[in-house]
């Protein structure tokens, strides 16, 4: 698909799976407006993808940040067709050991900052236009070394089936993507069989996908991961 005239914001940006995506869409011809939660990632992300992107720090946690995001980036475009929000964290930790300020992390990046970008993307979007929320399978399968991850997880999913009630009349499609294991920093130095794990590269080509289908068609989730851990 061409994706020339196609203006798509990108949370996460900077990150594996974002970038990936950004590349992607802006080989095909998309403008970007990339969201880092970083200023050397904001940068970076710019130096990759040149003239055809706008690029700033976020802190999605925080509303007046995401005002100013959208402030900013619709000085570049008036009107944008897609948000995928790719910003995400995880703090393995079980529930007993779990503090206060842990939960609150995990849920504000994961869920408090997609529900943020896509209140205020709906001031900004054309008709039809398309949110894409980054859930995981972790949503359907708990995992007990990090439920408060998983918990957030789910609310991610319930959150997009919520927005899509709201903004149909609007012409807005929200699908959330629930990838499972992926071989990006996200992992840091945790012990992991990355064999077992997809690729950034994976996941991007399926956002890709969900992006090219028709505006008609709504996908409310999808759920994927790498077929190599079913053969241990």
């Amino acid at each position: 698909m061409d994706f020339k005239g196609k203006n798509v914001i990108v949370t996460g940006a900077s990150g594996g799976i974002g970038c990936a995506l950004c590349k992607k869409l802006s080989e095909n011809g998309a403008f970007i407006a990339a969201a880092s939660h970083t200023e050397d990632g904001a940068k970076a992300i710019a130096s990759e993808l040149g003239e055809n992107c706008f690029s700033m720090s976020v802190d999605v946690t925080k509303e007046a940040e995401v005002i100013k995001f959208y402030k900013a980036a619709v000085e570049k475009q008036k009107k944008f067709d897609y948000l995928v929000n790719l910003a995400g964290l995880s703090m393995p930790c079980k529930y007993d050991e779990a503090e206060e300020s842990l939960y609150d992390t995990v849920m504000d990046v994961n869920v408090k900052g997609s529900f943020l970008m896509s209140k205020h993307f709906a001031g900004y979007a054309n008709d039809p236009a398309m949110i894409i929320n980054t859930g995981s399978m972790a949503a359907r399968n708990t995992n007990a070394n990090a439920p408060v991850y998983c918990m957030a997880k789910g609310a991610v999913n319930k959150l997009s089936e919520g927005l899509f009630l709201q903004y149909a009349k609007r012409g807005i499609r929200v699908t959330t993507v629930n990838p499972g294991g992926v071989d990006t920093p996200f992992w840091g130095d945790r012990p992991v069989d990355r064999t077992a794990l997809m690729t950034a590269e994976n996941v991007s080509d399926i956002i890709y996908f969900l992006m090219t289908t028709p505006s008609h068609v709504q996908i409310h989730s999808i759920d994927f991961e790498c077929t190599a851990k079913f053969k241990k």
